[in-house]
């Protein structure tokens, strides 16, 4: 109710007028002055100088007036959080593996922030486990996953499957360490240039070097897709690296894929929200259709160009 009377207040004074503040808020003049009193009534002060025709917004009407503005301001936007329907706005926590970050994420803020100016973007970049973890209570609105192939989301969230990455062995063009077709086996006897634990394509190769009876033998273990494949291509070891991240690396053509006989690993690119979105759901949207369709454009140039 109160919310009610610092509107009806901030109309009369908007209007200066009691008559075209009661036609813009589309109620009696009546209930607009029994608004105005209830207000007074509970602020225990006289807002307006009823002794002047027609009445005056006192000074102290004034100060409460600049209160008021953008307390209702606020009022209305959390009121919108819940309503899907509603134009985003406030803050869009996102979280993002790195690798596909380094492809989606720069056209997905310039189509964020040309649709939903008042949207502001905090990118968190992590593992997708520990971005499922922040789903789970609310620190994140929503995330992009890479998950092994096949495997849903967890419980308790939507979500939205973009697309599949081909996940590769590289090696130095110069320098290599591998000749022809091999097996996983034979490639234990290689050290390896990885991201460091909790990355999914490692642990993937860390069964697959399991199930053959050896261990994996990690050189160099470090954050940065473009730093590792640097190293790769000095020929410090072996890299592994979602194919569509490889043709936009720097040292791409330094670079040459490993056929791998009994190792192919594919990950599934997931959008990941809670149930309820509220006014974000048309930014999630558009965030998924942005990724799908980039990863798309670079899905067909990467069969235009020559392979690696």
């Amino acid at each position: 109710m109160i919310a009610e009377d610092l509107r009806s207040f901030v109309t009369v004074i908007d209007e200066a007028s009691l008559t075209r503040a009661a036609n813009t808020l589309c109620v009696t003049q009546s209930a607009v002055s029994r608004r105005i009193q209830r207000l007074e009534e509970s602020l225990g002060a006289e807002l307006f100088d009823r002794n002047s025709k027609p009445p005056k917004a006192t000074a102290l009407a004034q100060r409460i007036y600049e209160y008021a503005v953008p307390l209702l301001r606020d009022l209305d936007r959390l009121l919108d959080i819940p309503a899907e329907h509603a134009a985003p706005a406030g803050t869009f926590r996102l979280g993002m593996t790195q690798a596909v970050a380094d492809i989606v994420l720069f056209d997905a803020v310039i189509a964020l922030k040309s649709a939903f100016p008042a949207l502001d973007v905090r990118l968190h970049t992590d593992w997708s486990s520990g971005l499922q973890q922040q789903l789970a209570p609310g620190s994140l609105d929503a995330a992009v996953l890479l998950l092994p192939h096949g495997r849903p989301p967890a419980a308790g969230t939507a979500g939205r499957l973009i697309t599949t990455l081909d996940v590769v062995v590289v090696q130095s063009r110069k320098k290599p360490l591998v000749k022809g077709r091999t097996a996983i086996r034979s490639l234990a006897a290689h050290t390896w240039v990885l991201n460091p634990h909790g990355c999914g394509y490692r642990a993937a190769l860390e069964r697959a070097m399991d199930d053959a009876g050896h261990s994996l033998r990690v050189g160099v273990d470090t954050h940065g897709t473009d730093m590792q494949l640097r190293l790769v291509a000095a020929g410090l070891g072996l890299g592994l690296v979602p194919r569509s991240v490889l043709q936009r690396s720097s040292p791409y053509r330094d670079l040459v894929v490993v056929n791998v006989n009994d190792f192919a690993l594919q990950l599934d690119v997931w959008l990941v929200h809670p149930q309820q979105l509220g006014n974000l759901r048309r930014a999630v949207d558009l965030l998924a259709d942005v990724a799908t369709e980039t990863l798309r454009k670079h899905d067909a140039v990467k069969r235009k160009r020559p392979g690696v």
